[in-house]
């Protein structure tokens, strides 16, 4: 057993040392490998260490380039908005030339000469509307809008130097005749092919292509000539025909009168009554004789000296009302107060109607005439509502004229019926005026009787007397 524990020992003992050595020569061939693998990474490292400068270098190149990108995106973003900004205004340009051409085309057709709408304006009228059907194609729109541009100003250049066409035009009779047309700048001549239409152009109507023809009277020849052969001396009517229109819508007093109808003639003849009236009137008032004073005086003292005859002979002379009046006071001087105050107020209350009679009527007419006017002017536009819806309507002229002819009874009736309220208070006054000259010879007889001595027929100490004080007397005489 001892031998073999020994022997065991001794194995074992030579096993530790064959794995000792075993694991010292694994040990050096680890460090040997280690060594190896040290050598290999240094090499590799500086290769890597290399690889990596060289990655660092290139990402610092690619740093600066993305910096000068950045900046450059930047420039480019600026020159961009200056672009959208400059296209914004260009824009607004472009669009703002596109209306005031589209305006300008849909314009001509207004300014151009009447003459022109059957030649040029139909010639015009078709390419805008060609140009109106290229919206959605805008290159194409501007190039046909400037060429009617283009168009119309070889019209104006045409036409600073005159130009001459055929065509039609309307009669005063809205009768539409052939013939030729000279124009040059706004003026327009015209001259049918038969030759009774000569004159000048004047304004169309909107929806009509044919202008109205103003004619001329005397002085056609010279027109015939020159839309004819293009040479003559015309008149210049820079209104188109307009002045001689209105020259033509100026009526005469015979005019007037004829448009006044039966309710005018019955205001003129009120009118004429009138003034008859009035001047007789005028003459009656200012003719009406009233006793001068100094004659008056005479009467009076040939009274107070109780010499009757001779005051009766000299009232006698007097004529007229006033007269009757002095010789109604000469009768009854020697009477009651009262009894010389009646007779004297009887006179009075004739004369007053004498001097006032017919002034009424006139008052009558200076009322009566402007309803009259109103009357035939309601008659008129009646009767002119009536043709009009005879005819169809819708002609703003012939309504107008009518309501132009209607009218001139109003202005008759205010004619008339101004001079004659003048007239009569002119008058009132005048007869007034009159009469008060009357009630002075009154009150001059009735205060002579205060002068008669006492014991006198119109003693105030008769006790049968009713005498009132002058004072009341006078108040009498006044309100008569």
């Amino acid at each position: 057993m001892k031998h073999l524990f020994i022997a065991l020992a001794l194995a074992g003992t030579v096993s530790a040392q064959s794995a000792l050595e075993k694991a010292e020569q694994d040990l050096r061939l680890a460090q040997s490998q280690l060594k190896t693998l040290e050598t290999q990474i240094t090499k590799e490292e500086g290769d890597l260490i290399r690889v990596v400068e060289e990655i660092d270098d290139k990402v610092l190149k690619q740093h600066k380039s993305l910096a000068k990108l950045l900046k450059d995106e930047d420039a480019l973003s600026g020159a961009q908005r200056k672009l959208n900004n400059e296209l914004s205004s260009r824009k607004g340009e472009f669009e703002f030339t596109l209306n005031l051409l589209r305006s300008y085309a849909s314009g001509v057709k207004n300014r151009i000469h009447p003459s022109e709408k059957q030649s040029f304006g139909e010639d015009f009228e078709g390419k805008r509307k060609l140009a109106d059907e290229t919206v959605d194609n805008l290159p194409l729109e501007i190039q046909r809008r400037l060429n009617l541009l283009r168009l119309t100003a070889d019209r104006l250049t045409k036409v600073s130097g005159g130009i001459r066409s055929d065509g039609k035009a309307f009669t005063e009779d809205r009768i539409a005749k052939e013939g030729k047309f000279a124009v040059a700048g706004p003026l327009g001549y015209f001259a049918s092919n038969d030759g009774e239409l000569l004159g000048f152009t004047a304004y169309a109507a909107e929806s009509s292509d044919y202008p109205n023809i103003s004619p001329l009277r005397e002085g056609g020849e010279n027109i015939s000539a020159l839309v004819n052969n293009g040479t003559a001396t015309v008149a210049v009517d820079a209104t188109m025909g307009k002045a001689v229109q209105v020259a033509r819508t100026k009526k005469t007093v015979k005019d007037y009168l004829k448009g006044g109808g039966v309710v005018g003639y019955g205001i003129l003849g009120l009118g004429v009554v009138a003034l008859l009236i009035a001047l007789l009137k005028v003459i009656e008032i200012n003719t009406f004789p009233i006793p001068k004073r100094k004659k008056l005086n005479l009467i009076i003292d040939d009274l107070l000296n109780h010499d009757t005859g001779a005051a009766k002979l000299k009232a006698s002379k007097i004529k007229g009302l006033g007269g009757k009046m002095v010789s109604s006071g000469v009768e009854y001087f020697y009477d009651k107060r009262r009894i010389l105050e009646d007779a004297l107020l009887e006179k009075l209350g004739m004369i007053q109607p004498k001097l006032e009679r017919s002034l009424p009527f006139l008052a009558l007419v200076a009322a009566a005439a402007p309803m009259m006017g109103l009357l035939g002017t309601v008659l008129g536009i009646m009767k002119t509502f009536a043709m009009m819806s005879a005819g169809g309507g819708g002609d703003s002229k012939s309504f107008s004229a009518g309501i132009s002819e209607a009218l001139i009874t109003t202005a008759m009736g205010l004619i008339v019926a101004i001079p004659v309220i003048i007239i009569h208070g002119m008058l009132k006054s005048l007869a007034k005026s009159k009469f008060g000259q009357a009630e002075g010879v009154a009150l001059s007889i009735l205060n002579g009787t205060t002068e008669l001595e006492t014991g006198n027929t119109n003693n105030p100490s008769d006790p049968d007397s009713d005498d009132e004080s002058e004072s009341d007397e006078e108040t009498d005489l006044l309100s008569a």
